[in-house]
């Protein structure tokens, strides 16, 4: 078959431009251990490992571009690396791990509902909060103590019902550091957010938390949501810091139940909004539960050591 010359000429400029489009480029195959670390470029976020970056800035002189690795719990990792056009290299990053602050802190872990309130909401396909919660709950369990945590558990079974003045006595008892209660939300929007205990209520003719244990939550809320924010950005939305007292049952009562009976710092964690659909298929995957026991344990480290 023959091509006619006007078509040909056609082709020729496309390959031409083609091939100017490619050289311009050049690639960076990035690595690390542990994976998953965020991979920024002069300050952009390009993906996570192990990924191969694109840099289509490249020029035919060679320049400096700054990689950054991060990943929660490890020290932050930089390279400068000299890249031109058409170039393809590749960096391993062996990150270091940072001193834990969770490492011989007893934490509560609350895998929310069922209890007196409900049995938790439900996604639009029909995963359940329960489900969710607890399936966080066991993961972030195992996470903590391989980082030398004492990790008390409000429940002993998905299904299990204990009330939430029973959750708030278990983490009394055991004179937690912190007591976390894993929820997810239902609500016409998308993200996470965290609540403290910002007044006093009174349930069962009993009035509480102390001032000292509203305090020291709200203390920790700020830092809580920053650590989850620097791992759920780009993922997952944040929908802020607020009062028990901005919730519903809070409304009522001055404060939520769990909170009322709580003599530790306490928080509680609307880790998606399971109504959601986008938000139900990020937490009912595997990939997206580790993303969330990686924020989890974020917030975890933030609170209770600052960093």
């Amino acid at each position: 078959m023959q091509i006619r010359p006007a078509l040909a000429a056609s082709i020729a400029v496309m390959l031409a431009l083609t091939s100017l489009a490619g050289a311009d480029e050049a690639t960076v195959a990035v690595s690390s251990h542990p994976a998953g670390a965020k991979v920024y470029v002069n300050g952009y976020f390009k993906a996570r490992t192990p990924a191969t970056v694109t840099i289509s800035s490249a020029t035919d002189e060679a320049r400096p571009y700054l990689f950054s690795l991060h990943l929660p719990g490890f020290k932050k990792w930089e390279v400068n690396v000299q890249l031109a056009a058409g170039q393809n290299k590749s960096l391993y990053a062996g990150l270091e791990r940072l001193p834990s602050a969770v490492a011989g802190r007893t934490i509560c872990i609350d895998p929310g509902h069922p209890s007196e309130t409900s049995a938790g909401t439900s996604g639009p396909s029909g995963v359940s909060e329960n489900q969710i919660n607890w399936a966080i709950a066991t993961k972030l369990r195992d996470d903590l103590q391989a980082a030398g945590a004492t990790v008390v558990m409000t429940k002993q079974s998905e299904g299990e019902h204990v009330t939430n003045r029973r959750r708030a006595e278990i983490a009394n008892a055991a004179n937690a550091d912190i007591m976390i209660r894993l929820h997810c939300d239902a609500a016409p929007s998308s993200g996470f957010s965290i609540y403290a205990p910002d007044r006093q209520g009174t349930r069962y003719g009993v009035t509480g938390p102390e001032q000292s244990v509203i305090d020291r939550s709200t203390a920790m809320m700020g830092p809580f949501y920053e650590g989850m924010k620097s791992v759920l950005t780009g993922t997952l939305p944040g929908r802020g810091t607020h009062g028990d007292s901005a919730t519903y049952v809070g409304s009522q009562q001055g404060a939520l139940t769990g909170s009322i009976f709580s003599e530790v710092p306490t928080l509680t964690i609307e880790m998606c909004v399971l109504t959601n659909t986008q938000d139900e298929t990020f937490i009912s995957g595997a990939s997206g539960q580790q993303t969330m026991v990686e924020a989890l344990r974020a917030g975890l480290e933030r609170a209770l050591g600052g960093r």
